[in-house]
């Protein structure tokens, strides 16, 4: 071979090296420089109010800064389903299911954020018609409670805890649709409602009587674990990590929001329900703590979790940090 044929043949590789190079120096920040799409399961409760806030409700942007294109996905059953059915990315899924239920085929759901229902602050209650001559716990005999469906796994663990003591084991269950609850008592559908806010303030605002408030903090435990704010471990750890460590920021970001603005989370709820912006309204709704990653309180987490294993739901086989994702798993 002939030295300009050399020549021609190191530059083209030289040519070939600097291209290479650049695609190994260049990739990682043109990857950067794109938006991340994310499906997030969303429905009308406090659970994911953090994701509608991240998106449009603060002086700052949070999904925006964070590069993230949100797709919101109603979601019409089990989340944890859907999450691992592959219907959505990010959700917030009850506390119970994720304790009772956290593996998917070698996959895992793990929490980045959480909703708690605090001690001294209760936001459920049993409702009834102002002029109902329902007065106590015991007054539920051979009577229908209306509840929404997704709460369904709540009215079960009180009334095994209630039955304990009182007994109500006549009562007659109708797990209801959100549409359904406003005009429950006026359809004759139920004699009482067990409900969590938003919807227990709003019934309460027209005009029906709450009978007995606090009944998970006084029959379940006294700071509930509601719902966890989750991801699957393959979508931080491997498959989406760039997009996984976004939403930690953004949904962060959202939860310390919150914290601050509490009424952020009741607004986001009249708006949600097309309810009337009224002060009285505002004032009868009460809302959770909304906790990141660092704040969820993994002894309430051990607490739930030992209460199930004792009413015969679930395994203590897990240990309440597995429950967890580490700030390590969100380095970049």
């Amino acid at each position: 071979m002939n030295i300009k044929a050399t020549e021609g043949w190191l530059n083209v590789l030289i040519i070939i090296g600097v291209l290479a190079l650049l695609f190994v120096v260049g990739y990682p920040q043109y990857k950067e420089s794109q938006p991340s799409k994310v499906r997030f399961g969303v429905d009308r409760s406090y659970s994911s109010v953090p994701f509608y806030v991240a998106h449009e409700d603060t002086t700052r942007r949070y999904f925006a800064i964070e590069k993230i294109e949100p797709e919101f996905i109603e979601i019409t059953g089990d989340p944890l389903q859907g999450l691992k059915d592959g219907l959505y990315d990010v959700a917030a899924v009850p506390w119970y299911w994720l304790i009772i239920s956290p593996a998917l085929n070698g996959d895992t759901l793990k929490a980045f954020g959480a909703v708690e229902l605090k001690t001294g602050k209760a936001l459920d209650g049993i409702i009834v018609p102002e002029k109902s001559r329902i007065t106590t716990l015991r007054d539920l005999r051979r009577k229908r409670l209306g509840y929404l469906v997704q709460d369904e796994y709540i009215v079960n663990l009180l009334l095994t805890r209630i039955q304990q003591e009182i007994d109500i084991t006549d009562i007659e269950k109708t797990p209801l649709e959100p549409e359904e609850i406003y005009t429950a008592f006026e359809d004759k559908k139920v004699d009482a409602l067990y409900l969590l806010d938003p919807y227990r303030g709003y019934m309460v605002y027209l005009g029906n009587r709450s009978m007995y408030e606090g009944l998970i903090s006084s029959y379940i435990i006294p700071s509930m674990p509601y719902a966890a704010i989750v991801m699957r471990t393959n979508y931080v750890k491997e498959e989406e990590r760039l997009a996984a460590i976004r939403v930690k920021n953004a949904v962060d970001a959202a939860l310390s929001y919150l914290t601050r603005n509490p009424d952020i989370a009741k607004n986001y709820m009249i708006n949600t329900h097309d309810w009337p912006s009224d002060g009285a309204l505002t004032l009868n709704m009460r809302t959770p703590e909304y906790q990141r990653l660092s704040e969820i309180n993994v002894k309430n987490v051990e607490y739930l979790q030992t209460t199930l294993v004792q009413m015969g739901i679930g395994t203590c086989g897990i240990k309440p940090n597995e429950f967890l994702f580490t700030k390590i798993d969100f380095a970049r």
